[in-house]
Protein backbone atom coordinates (compact mmCIF):
# COMPACT_ATOMS: atom_id res chain seq x y z
CA UNK A 1 0.00 0.00 0.00
CA UNK A 2 1.42 3.35 -1.00
CA UNK A 3 2.18 5.68 1.89
CA UNK A 4 0.66 9.13 1.64
CA UNK A 5 2.86 11.98 2.83
CA UNK A 6 1.25 15.26 3.78
CA UNK A 7 3.80 17.95 2.91
CA UNK A 8 1.84 20.66 4.66
CA UNK A 9 2.68 19.20 8.06
CA UNK A 10 6.19 20.66 8.18
CA UNK A 11 7.78 23.85 6.91
CA UNK A 12 9.89 23.93 3.79
CA UNK A 13 13.63 24.42 4.35
CA UNK A 14 14.93 25.14 7.80
CA UNK A 15 18.02 22.91 7.64
CA UNK A 16 20.71 25.09 6.08
CA UNK A 17 20.51 28.86 5.87
CA UNK A 18 22.83 28.97 2.87
CA UNK A 19 20.77 26.37 0.99
CA UNK A 20 17.50 28.14 1.77
CA UNK A 21 18.90 31.52 0.72
CA UNK A 22 20.14 29.98 -2.52
CA UNK A 23 16.73 28.46 -3.26
CA UNK A 24 14.93 31.67 -2.30
CA UNK A 25 17.08 33.69 -4.70
CA UNK A 26 16.49 31.13 -7.44
CA UNK A 27 12.73 31.43 -6.92
CA UNK A 28 12.04 35.07 -6.01
CA UNK A 29 8.39 35.01 -7.09
CA UNK A 30 6.89 34.95 -3.60
CA UNK A 31 9.00 37.48 -1.73
CA UNK A 32 9.57 39.94 -4.59
CA UNK A 33 5.95 40.02 -5.74
CA UNK A 34 4.65 40.13 -2.16
CA UNK A 35 6.84 43.14 -1.36
CA UNK A 36 5.60 45.00 -4.43
CA UNK A 37 1.99 44.01 -3.68
CA UNK A 38 2.33 45.42 -0.15
CA UNK A 39 3.20 48.83 -1.59
CA UNK A 40 0.46 48.77 -4.21
CA UNK A 41 -2.27 47.84 -1.74
CA UNK A 42 -1.04 50.43 0.77
CA UNK A 43 -1.33 53.36 -1.65
CA UNK A 44 -4.09 52.22 -4.01
CA UNK A 45 -6.78 54.40 -2.38
CA UNK A 46 -4.70 57.58 -2.30
CA UNK A 47 -4.65 60.17 -5.07
CA UNK A 48 -0.88 60.29 -5.39
CA UNK A 49 -0.44 56.53 -5.17
CA UNK A 50 3.17 55.34 -4.87
CA UNK A 51 4.33 58.95 -5.17
CA UNK A 52 3.80 59.07 -1.40
CA UNK A 53 7.01 57.03 -1.17
CA UNK A 54 8.88 60.19 -2.20
CA UNK A 55 7.08 62.74 0.01
CA UNK A 56 8.46 61.82 3.50
CA UNK A 57 12.12 61.67 2.37
CA UNK A 58 11.71 64.93 0.42
CA UNK A 59 10.26 66.71 3.46
CA UNK A 60 12.94 65.27 5.74
CA UNK A 61 15.91 65.95 3.48
CA UNK A 62 15.07 69.46 2.35
CA UNK A 63 12.96 70.98 5.12
CA UNK A 64 14.42 69.26 8.17
CA UNK A 65 17.87 69.31 6.60
CA UNK A 66 17.68 73.06 6.03
CA UNK A 67 16.48 73.64 9.59
CA UNK A 68 19.17 71.53 11.28
CA UNK A 69 21.91 72.92 9.06
CA UNK A 70 21.36 76.25 10.80
CA UNK A 71 21.65 74.63 14.22
CA UNK A 72 24.88 72.97 13.14
CA UNK A 73 26.21 76.17 11.54
CA UNK A 74 26.70 74.29 8.27
CA UNK A 75 26.05 75.13 4.66
CA UNK A 76 22.56 73.66 3.94
CA UNK A 77 23.70 72.21 0.62
CA UNK A 78 26.53 70.38 2.39
CA UNK A 79 24.44 69.24 5.34
CA UNK A 80 21.36 67.98 3.44
CA UNK A 81 23.18 65.12 1.63
CA UNK A 82 24.82 64.08 4.91
CA UNK A 83 21.59 64.10 6.89
CA UNK A 84 19.50 62.74 4.00
CA UNK A 85 21.70 59.70 3.41
CA UNK A 86 21.85 59.01 7.13
CA UNK A 87 18.07 59.24 7.34
CA UNK A 88 17.30 56.85 4.46
CA UNK A 89 19.84 54.30 5.70
CA UNK A 90 18.46 54.54 9.24
CA UNK A 91 14.94 54.01 7.93
CA UNK A 92 16.16 51.01 5.93
CA UNK A 93 17.66 49.48 9.06
CA UNK A 94 14.61 50.12 11.26
CA UNK A 95 12.16 48.80 8.67
CA UNK A 96 14.02 45.53 8.27
CA UNK A 97 14.50 45.03 12.01
CA UNK A 98 10.94 45.99 12.91
CA UNK A 99 9.28 43.78 10.30
CA UNK A 100 11.67 40.84 10.71
CA UNK A 101 11.04 40.61 14.45
CA UNK A 102 7.36 39.85 13.78
CA UNK A 103 7.50 38.29 10.33
CA UNK A 104 7.01 34.68 11.44
CA UNK A 105 3.88 35.48 13.40
CA UNK A 106 2.43 37.55 10.56
CA UNK A 107 3.02 34.67 8.11
CA UNK A 108 1.71 31.92 10.37
CA UNK A 109 -0.74 30.63 7.76
CA UNK A 110 1.99 30.34 5.13
CA UNK A 111 4.33 28.60 7.56
CA UNK A 112 1.71 26.04 8.54
CA UNK A 113 1.08 25.36 4.87
CA UNK A 114 4.75 24.48 4.62
CA UNK A 115 5.42 25.41 1.01
CA UNK A 116 7.64 28.47 1.52
CA UNK A 117 11.10 28.75 3.04
CA UNK A 118 11.63 30.87 6.13
CA UNK A 119 14.23 32.89 4.24
CA UNK A 120 11.49 34.03 1.86
CA UNK A 121 9.80 35.93 4.67
CA UNK A 122 12.99 37.73 5.68
CA UNK A 123 13.74 38.55 2.04
CA UNK A 124 10.22 39.94 1.76
CA UNK A 125 11.00 42.37 4.61
CA UNK A 126 14.35 43.26 3.06
CA UNK A 127 13.00 43.80 -0.46
CA UNK A 128 10.10 45.91 0.77
CA UNK A 129 12.48 48.16 2.72
CA UNK A 130 14.78 48.24 -0.33
CA UNK A 131 11.97 49.64 -2.49
CA UNK A 132 11.46 52.49 -0.02
CA UNK A 133 15.22 53.00 0.08
CA UNK A 134 15.50 53.26 -3.71
CA UNK A 135 12.68 55.81 -3.81
CA UNK A 136 14.32 57.86 -1.05
CA UNK A 137 17.71 57.55 -2.73
CA UNK A 138 16.33 59.36 -5.77
CA UNK A 139 15.37 62.26 -3.51
CA UNK A 140 18.74 62.25 -1.77
CA UNK A 141 20.43 62.22 -5.18
CA UNK A 142 18.93 65.66 -5.83
CA UNK A 143 20.47 66.91 -2.58
CA UNK A 144 23.81 65.43 -3.62
CA UNK A 145 23.58 67.12 -7.02
CA UNK A 146 23.01 70.50 -5.30
CA UNK A 147 26.03 70.03 -3.05
CA UNK A 148 29.19 71.95 -4.01
CA UNK A 149 31.20 68.82 -3.14
CA UNK A 150 29.21 66.49 -5.38
CA UNK A 151 31.17 63.72 -7.12
CA UNK A 152 29.91 60.86 -9.30
CA UNK A 153 32.65 58.68 -7.82
CA UNK A 154 30.85 58.84 -4.49
CA UNK A 155 27.84 56.98 -5.86
CA UNK A 156 30.19 54.39 -7.35
CA UNK A 157 31.22 53.32 -3.86
CA UNK A 158 27.69 51.93 -3.36
CA UNK A 159 28.69 48.97 -5.54
CA UNK A 160 31.04 47.88 -2.75
CA UNK A 161 29.47 49.16 0.45
CA UNK A 162 25.78 48.43 -0.21
CA UNK A 163 26.21 44.63 -0.59
CA UNK A 164 28.06 44.53 2.75
CA UNK A 165 25.25 46.60 4.27
CA UNK A 166 22.61 44.21 2.87
CA UNK A 167 24.40 41.05 4.04
CA UNK A 168 24.49 42.38 7.59
CA UNK A 169 20.85 43.47 7.49
CA UNK A 170 19.67 40.13 6.13
CA UNK A 171 21.66 38.19 8.72
CA UNK A 172 20.29 40.38 11.50
CA UNK A 173 16.80 39.90 10.06
CA UNK A 174 17.15 36.11 10.23
CA UNK A 175 18.29 36.25 13.85
CA UNK A 176 15.46 38.57 14.88
CA UNK A 177 12.87 36.54 12.94
CA UNK A 178 13.79 33.45 14.96
CA UNK A 179 13.96 35.33 18.26
CA UNK A 180 10.68 37.09 17.48
CA UNK A 181 8.98 33.76 16.77
CA UNK A 182 10.03 32.48 20.20
CA UNK A 183 9.52 35.77 22.08
CA UNK A 184 6.72 37.92 20.58
CA UNK A 185 7.72 40.88 22.76
CA UNK A 186 10.84 41.28 20.62
CA UNK A 187 8.94 43.54 18.22
CA UNK A 188 7.94 45.95 20.99
CA UNK A 189 11.46 45.88 22.43
CA UNK A 190 13.09 46.80 19.13
CA UNK A 191 10.62 49.65 18.66
CA UNK A 192 11.62 51.06 22.04
CA UNK A 193 15.33 50.70 21.26
CA UNK A 194 14.87 52.65 18.02
CA UNK A 195 13.92 55.77 19.98
CA UNK A 196 17.25 55.84 21.79
CA UNK A 197 19.15 54.48 18.81
CA UNK A 198 18.17 57.44 16.66
CA UNK A 199 19.54 59.84 19.26
CA UNK A 200 22.80 57.89 19.52
CA UNK A 201 23.31 57.72 15.76
CA UNK A 202 24.97 60.66 13.94
CA UNK A 203 22.17 61.62 11.57
CA UNK A 204 21.22 65.11 12.68
CA UNK A 205 24.73 65.79 13.99
CA UNK A 206 28.33 65.00 13.08
CA UNK A 207 30.37 62.38 14.98
CA UNK A 208 33.29 64.79 15.29
CA UNK A 209 31.10 66.97 17.52
CA UNK A 210 31.37 64.34 20.27
CA UNK A 211 34.45 64.75 22.52
CA UNK A 212 36.79 61.75 22.04
CA UNK A 213 36.96 59.43 25.01
CA UNK A 214 33.67 60.67 26.49
CA UNK A 215 30.80 58.40 27.50
CA UNK A 216 28.78 59.67 24.53
CA UNK A 217 31.62 58.71 22.19
CA UNK A 218 31.68 55.21 23.69
CA UNK A 219 27.93 54.80 23.15
CA UNK A 220 28.24 56.08 19.59
CA UNK A 221 31.07 53.69 18.70
CA UNK A 222 29.22 50.77 20.31
CA UNK A 223 26.20 51.46 18.11
CA UNK A 224 26.22 49.08 15.10
CA UNK A 225 23.83 51.33 13.16
CA UNK A 226 26.40 54.13 13.25
CA UNK A 227 29.07 51.98 11.63
CA UNK A 228 26.73 50.54 8.99
CA UNK A 229 25.49 54.01 8.06
CA UNK A 230 28.99 55.46 8.03
CA UNK A 231 30.18 52.57 5.85
CA UNK A 232 27.78 53.63 3.10
CA UNK A 233 27.49 57.35 3.70
CA UNK A 234 31.13 58.21 4.40
CA UNK A 235 32.63 57.22 1.03
CA UNK A 236 29.71 58.85 -0.82
CA UNK A 237 30.59 62.16 0.83
CA UNK A 238 34.34 61.72 0.53
CA UNK A 239 34.65 61.19 4.29
CA UNK A 240 37.41 58.68 5.17
CA UNK A 241 36.31 55.69 7.21
CA UNK A 242 37.88 55.40 10.63
CA UNK A 243 39.80 52.28 11.60
CA UNK A 244 37.16 51.61 14.28
CA UNK A 245 34.38 51.50 11.68
CA UNK A 246 36.39 49.27 9.32
CA UNK A 247 37.21 46.75 12.05
CA UNK A 248 33.68 46.90 13.52
CA UNK A 249 32.03 46.24 10.15
CA UNK A 250 34.54 43.51 9.25
CA UNK A 251 33.87 41.64 12.49
CA UNK A 252 30.12 42.12 12.17
CA UNK A 253 30.08 40.96 8.54
CA UNK A 254 31.76 37.72 9.63
CA UNK A 255 29.99 37.16 12.97
CA UNK A 256 26.38 37.98 12.00
CA UNK A 257 26.07 35.51 9.07
CA UNK A 258 27.74 32.79 11.15
CA UNK A 259 25.39 33.46 14.07
CA UNK A 260 22.37 33.51 11.75
CA UNK A 261 23.40 30.21 10.13
CA UNK A 262 23.94 28.48 13.50
CA UNK A 263 20.63 29.69 14.94
CA UNK A 264 18.79 28.83 11.75
CA UNK A 265 20.12 25.26 11.70
CA UNK A 266 19.36 24.76 15.39
CA UNK A 267 16.03 26.53 15.88
CA UNK A 268 14.23 27.01 12.54
CA UNK A 269 12.52 23.64 12.97
CA UNK A 270 10.78 24.92 16.10
CA UNK A 271 9.19 27.97 14.48
CA UNK A 272 5.83 26.25 13.70
CA UNK A 273 5.60 25.19 17.36
CA UNK A 274 6.47 28.63 18.71
CA UNK A 275 3.96 30.55 16.64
Amino acid sequence: MKKIVHHGSRPAGGVSLLADVHNSLRRPEFWSFAAWLDLITKYRRSRLGVLWMFVPPAMTVFLLGYFYSGLSSRNPFEFMPYMGMGYVLWRFITQVISESSGVMLSHRAFIMDGRTRFTDYVLRCLSKAALYFLAALLVVSVAFALSPEFSFMGFGTLLLTLPIFLVNLFSLGVVLALVGARYPDTHELTTTIFIFGFLLTPILWYPEHIPPGSARAMFMHANPAFHLIELVRGPMLGRPLTSITIVYVAVMTFALPVLAALLYRRYARFVPIWI
